[in-house]
């Protein structure tokens, strides 16, 4: 049984946004215990738009455009380079033999669309 101060805790922190994680954190309870409470209540999150992946802003949708990531080019670059070297994976081309890094993909083949498109064509290296 939930005390009533925390019900309305959990209710409030979810009417500005909060997911169910963060507000079980918060008060030291159980992910699914709040999910019920809130459903039980008919309390939703707070609908928000998209924002910035790297500093957070509400980002402005234009009609016919596809979805922006980022508010800036600054935005873009900072989280580039900061996420750059966590996702940096070793491979080894598989058509010619030399080591490359990936960022993003660990299961890629080749260094290059050269190395692909001979391998790819059945052509050996020069």
């Amino acid at each position: 049984m939930i005390p009533k101060p925390q019900k309305q805790t959990i209710l409030a922190m979810r009417q500005q946004g909060s997911s169910y994680a963060e507000i079980a954190d918060v008060l030291s309870i159980s992910p699914n215990t709040v999910k019920s409470i809130c459903r039980r209540s008919n309390i939703k999150a707070a609908q928000q738009g998209p924002v910035c992946k790297n500093c957070g802003k509400p980002l402005e949708r234009t009609a016919r455009a596809k979805p922006k990531t980022f508010c800036s080019n600054q935005c873009r670059y900072a989280w580039w380079n900061r996420v750059r070297g966590q996702r940096a994976y070793r491979c080894t081309c598989a058509g010619c033999g030399k080591e490359f890094i990936s960022y993003g993909n660990p299961k890629r083949k080749f260094c290059g669309r050269e190395c692909y498109l001979l391998s790819k064509n059945g052509e050996g290296l020069p």
